[in-house]
């Protein structure tokens, strides 16, 4: 009997051990298993902290390239405006009427430069035709026709006078006429509507020439300086004509005497006499 109580006891502390020792394996495999899964848990938060990263920087990165590029366009537009500013004024502070603008290079770019250029193109083509009215209008020739000097030469038929009145009285309407029809708002807004450049630029153009500053000024002022030229020169074309007129038609009734027209009776020396005070007085 107690050798098989022996046995009995052998047999439970043998199983006891093995029980043990399983539980320590199946403890040492839960080990392992959480040992592994934190393992795994800590890699994939360490790739998707990585990837966080990543997205992070690519976000700063952009907004990095797009206040540099804000600041390139906004910078460059600050700088050709004060340029194009600058060049305007420099044009403004000059004669007009009598500067060259054929060689001027522009000091802007991009569609500044657009600007710039329909601006002086404007320019050039007002300076030219002021020069030329200007020269009608100072015509040395056309002045010289009411004199003694010429009374003996052309006279008393004058038509070689006459000739060159009338022709000149045409030249002088048309450039008269161009520039009027360059002066008008219309015109100047024409001028860049069809330029392929932004509201901006085409704003900023218009600004120049149509809102109230010395620019339009000067060019309003001009427009209407224009006009009544054009009204008085064609007044004197047309009473130079008269006078020549009654000239001829009263040729036996003057004559040139040291120098001076001379009529034989006054009621004819006053009525030249009035006509030629009134050279520049349109018909009433």
């Amino acid at each position: 009997m107690k050798g098989e109580a022996k046995e009995k006891t052998k047999e439970e502390k043998s199983k006891n051990k093995k029980d043990k020792a399983k539980i320590n394996n199946s403890s040492k495999e839960e080990v392992e298993e959480l040992s592994n899964s934190n393992k795994n848990n800590s890699s994939n938060q360490g790739k998707d902290g990585n990837k966080l990263n990543k997205v992070i920087l690519t976000i700063l990165l952009i907004l990095v390239i797009f206040v540099v590029a804000i600041g390139i366009i906004y910078g460059g537009r600050i700088i050709n405006k004060a340029k194009l500013d600058r060049e305007l004024e420099n044009l403004v502070s000059k004669d007009i009427s009598s500067v060259d603008l054929s060689n001027t290079a522009p000091v802007t770019s991009g569609e500044f430069a657009v600007v710039e250029e329909t601006v002086k193109e404007f320019f050039k083509e007002y300076s030219d035709l002021r020069q030329q009215f200007m020269e009608k209008v100072n015509d040395s020739q056309l002045q010289s026709i009411l004199t003694p000097e010429n009374y003996e030469q052309d006279g008393p038929e004058f038509t070689e006078s006459i000739n060159y009145i009338n022709t000149t009285k045409e030249e002088f309407n048309n450039i008269a006429d161009e520039l009027l029809n360059l002066l008008s708002t219309e015109n100047i807004e024409a001028r860049i509507q069809d330029e392929n450049i932004g509201d901006y630029y085409k704003d900023l153009y218009k600004g120049y020439f149509i809102d109230n500053n010395d620019l339009s000024t000067t060019f309003q002022e001009t427009y209407q300086d224009t006009v009544d030229d054009k009204t008085l020169m064609n007044n004197l074309y047309d009473n130079e004509i008269k006078i020549l007129n009654f000239l001829t038609e009263n040729k036996a009734h003057w004559e040139v005497l040291d120098n001076k027209l001379t009529f034989d009776n006054q009621e004819l020396t006053n009525t030249f006499n009035e006509m030629k005070s009134n050279l520049y007085v349109g018909e009433k």
